[in-house]
């Protein structure tokens, strides 16, 4: 039973997560851009990405399948860096949403270069594809060994 609450869990978050993904890439295209709720959005992106971890490993641990499984599993240890490489990835993100709520608080009609903003909402773009590589090895990783 543990396993499955833990399953449905990251699985929950896990769609959360690849929702507020999505919801930054739309404002970061909208004009004007919504500085103050673009900050908010990434930094609860980043705690439930915490969350996410945490259930995930959990589930690796005291999931059904145990540890070994995991351990030595190919397609786990992708399904990690292609975690940490999408949160790698948000960084530039993150850094340039402090500035701008910074900006934001000390102008109210602070707007950030719409050049900028491309940019980001680009890596946006490149986070997804790395979703997908993602979910290609977590897929695989359920079925390992052949």
């Amino acid at each position: 039973m543990l396993d499955l609450i833990l399953a449905i869990t990251h699985h929950l978050l896990v769609f959360g997560l690849v929702a507020m993904m999505m919801a930054g890439r739309v404002m970061l295209s909208a004009r004007p851009v919504p500085v103050m709720r673009l900050a908010r959005l990434d930094a609860g992106a980043g705690a439930l990405s915490g969350v996410v971890l945490a259930v995930g490993l959990s589930r690796a641990i005291w999931g059904g399948k145990g540890w070994a499984f995991y351990a030595e599993n190919p397609f786990f240890w992708g399904k990690i860096g292609c975690f940490m490489l999408i949160g790698l990835l948000t960084v530039p993100g993150t850094i340039a949403f402090l500035k701008w709520r910074k900006a934001a608080t000390a102008d109210p009609a602070f707007q950030p270069d719409a050049a900028e903003a491309a940019r980001l909402r680009a890596l946006t773009g490149v986070q997804a594809v790395v979703l997908i590589a993602l979910l290609v090895c977590a897929a695989v990783m359920a079925r390992w060994p052949f």
